[in-house]
């Protein structure tokens, strides 16, 4: 079974992603924080995470430097309600990222979920190649 972390500090956009992740069979684990979102990637293999860009203390630009700085192997789709932000270049130039950003609200997760498993199959593509 694969896992997702859904790092989102609201409630209802967590319990939302978590509620069709856990429907299509992944083990899903939740955090409000970055800083909460590290601690329990320490304690579980993360396969693969959502990862909202405001956050309370660490953004989500900084989680995923950090993650990827402890040699994490998970992919990262970014989602955000913010329209006007920009990947930073560095994370760009990261294959775990996926460079396309999910806006918030999210009406289809499929296509989210389509984000994720895309962004997995390149990393995996990626390592069985090295």
């Amino acid at each position: 079974m694969k896992t997702i972390l859904i790092l989102d500090d609201e409630s209802g956009v967590r319990q939302s992603f978590a509620d069709y992740f856990e429907d299509q069979l992944w083990d899903v684990i939740q955090a409000a924080s970055a800083e909460e979102a590290l601690e329990l990637a320490a304690e579980h293999t993360i396969h693969a995470a959502v990862v909202d860009m405001r956050l309370p203390g660490m953004d989500g630009n900084d989680f995923i430097r950090t993650m990827c700085e402890q040699a994490c192997a998970a992919a990262f789709v970014i989602c955000t309600g913010s329209p006007e932000y920009t990947m930073p270049d560095d994370l760009l130039r990261l294959r775990c990222v996926c460079r396309q950003i999910v806006l918030k609200p999210v009406f289809k997760f499929e296509e989210l979920y389509t984000l994720v498993v895309r962004t997995m199959h390149q990393l995996e593509g990626e390592s069985r190649a090295s």
